[in-house]
């Protein structure tokens, strides 16, 4: 019995393998210009694209990576770990690097982080890195990592953070001397009184009042009388200067100072410190009754206790009163009591 096929059906089978060879000839040409364009495309996303093997080698970048980030081509990069790369990747880095490539490893999960990197045009970049584990059938093969340059968007932060603080220094500064205004002394007042109540805590208050200003003012003008509030106030700033010290301008020529002493009486040596200082200023008055030169009265209360929910404005009535006290009986003086409401 013959099996052997017919020519026709060999004619067929020619055909359908010549039919099959167009097929798989088209579908290579068509994965080539699939790759061709990936490739074009992945070398056109200007952050940053990467690919590792599970072994730590570089099997794929695009060009951004390459050129901004080592200033090589791809080829040099390509094959290598991070620890081949030493020339333009510094160990201490590719330490971090390499630890975070394990780490994804180890839980599979897609990985969030900022660093710091020096690119090839020695400028240092701050960058967002998105890593996820390349997995196959259930088998990690590498990792994908997309780096999302954010320098422009920190410094952007940083410059409105240093606006914001000019506007809110502005704020709470009186702008002719630079001390703290009135609005910003009825905050910390009220913040330090609520300390008061809640722990076992002191602090002095003193309100300050140039002798005879208003004559010097007359007399002067106000240009002038200017210029002494800003001499007064730089010595009342150089000389409470610590952290917790905080000075007000709260009228004309009137000053606030919230301090703490850890030994009471040393309150009233800072507040005659500074009464000497002004008068060392050497600023000629113009009503000499009391010295020749600019003078300052002061009211000094050691806030010891105060009752919840008491008014803020009793206590500064009383140390206003103080303040009353010292010029009534002779100015250029400071008058003390502590305070327990």
């Amino acid at each position: 019995m013959n099996n052997k096929p017919s020519y026709e059906e060999l004619e067929a089978k020619i055909k359908i393998l010549e039919n099959k060879s167009s097929l798989v000839d088209s579908l290579k040409h068509d994965i080539e210009i699939n790759n061709i364009f990936l490739e074009k495309l992945f070398d056109t996303i200007p952050n940053p694209i990467f690919y590792k093997s599970k072994d730590g080698v570089y099997t794929h970048c695009n060009d951004t990576f390459s050129k901004t980030i080592l200033g090589v081509p791809k080829e040099k990069i390509i094959g290598k770990t991070l620890y081949e790369l030493e020339e333009y990747i510094p160990k201490e880095h590719a330490d971090i690097y390499h630890k975070k490539d394990s780490e994804l490893f180890a839980d599979t999960k897609e990985q969030f982080y900022e660093g710091s990197v020096k690119c090839a045009d020695g400028i240092i970049r701050d960058y967002h890195f998105y890593k996820s584990p390349f997995i196959v059938d259930n088998k990690v093969l590498g990792l994908v990592g997309v780096m999302l340059d954010v320098s422009n968007y920190k410094n952007a932060l940083y410059e409105l953070a240093q606006k914001n603080k000019i506007l809110s220094d502005l704020s709470i500064t009186d702008h002719l001397t630079g001390l703290y205004n009135r609005r910003y002394f009825q905050d910390i007042f009220e913040k330090k009184l609520s300390l008061l109540n809640r722990y076992d805590y002191q602090f002095s208050f003193a309100l300050l009042d140039i002798d005879f200003f208003k004559d010097y003012n007359d007399f002067y003008g106000h240009h002038q009388g200017d210029i002494a509030l800003q001499e007064i106030s730089n010595v009342l700033k150089n000389t409470l200067n610590r952290p917790n010290d905080y000075v007000f301008r709260v009228g004309g020529e009137e000053f606030a100072i919230l301090f703490e002493v850890g030994i009471l009486d040393s309150a009233h040596c800072v507040i005659e410190e500074l009464r000497k200082k002004v008068e060392d200023l050497k600023i000629i008055a113009c009503n000499n009754s009391v010295c020749h030169f600019m003078t300052i009265s002061a009211g000094l209360g050691n806030i010891l206790k105060v009752a919840p929910n008491t008014n803020s404005e009793a206590i500064y009535d009383e140390v206003d009163k103080l303040l009353y006290m010292s010029k009534e009986t002779g100015r250029n003086k400071i008058t003390v009591k502590d305070i327990i409401v």
